[in-house]
């Protein structure tokens, strides 16, 4: 693949989608996400890390729209927590149902979690990512990001994304949801961009 100016990302989550843009800004690439009314197959995430989830989007969404996708998929571990405890990348599958809980569910959930583990803790973020071709080729990486996590969430909350009204940047202090799109954009470069740039920039499938 030559170097890109524009990639499709495998969401429609806005706040998705405007988090790999600013982390990719600095390189020059444009990212837009999935088409809307684009006929899409439905994709049941049960790989068992968010590598092998993002690789099953990418697969999938590559070859419903004859493009080159990158898609990401998130998995979430918190310092305390024994690993039959952890989310991991059952995000949002929270309590005994089925159903995708809403924001404010997941919300009311997580500030509970965290405030069992004394109202402020260490975590961190995987994100697993891959690139895929309609032909079947892909490439993927895994990156780490820490956070430090609170039981009091932000006032404002990121319709998509609501724990980010529960996470503390490590560097500014600052409350993800509470920054500004620019603010979020050099946090994004900070937590992930370095990674997730030198890997698009190296993509040859």
């Amino acid at each position: 693949m030559e170097s890109m100016e524009e990639i499709v990302f495998g969401t429609r989550n806005e706040a998705k989608v405007r988090q790999v843009a600013g982390a990719l800004r600095p390189i020059g690439v444009r990212v837009k996400g999935l088409p809307e009314g684009a006929p899409l197959p439905a994709i049941e995430e049960d790989g068992e890390t968010a590598g092998e989830n993002a690789r099953k989007k990418a697969l999938a969404y590559s070859l419903a729209l004859g493009t080159p996708v990158l898609s990401m998929d998130n998995a979430l571990y918190f310092k305390g927590l024994h690993a039959g405890e952890q989310p991991g990348v059952h995000v949002r599958r929270i309590g005994n149902g089925d159903e995708r809980p809403s924001d404010e569910a997941l919300l009311e959930y997580y500030a509970s979690l965290i405030g069992r583990l004394g109202g402020k803790v260490e975590g961190r973020w995987e994100f697993g990512i891959c690139v895929a071709t309609p032909q079947g080729k892909t490439k993927g990486t895994t990156i780490l990001s820490p956070r430090i996590f609170t039981a009091v969430p932000s006032a404002r909350m990121v319709p998509g994304y609501p724990l980010e009204s529960l996470q503390i940047d490590p560097v500014s202090g600052k409350c993800v949801s509470d920054m500004t799109q620019e603010e979020q954009d050099a946090f994004w470069q900070r937590a992930i961009g370095k990674p997730l740039q030198e890997f698009v920039r190296n993509i040859e499938l």
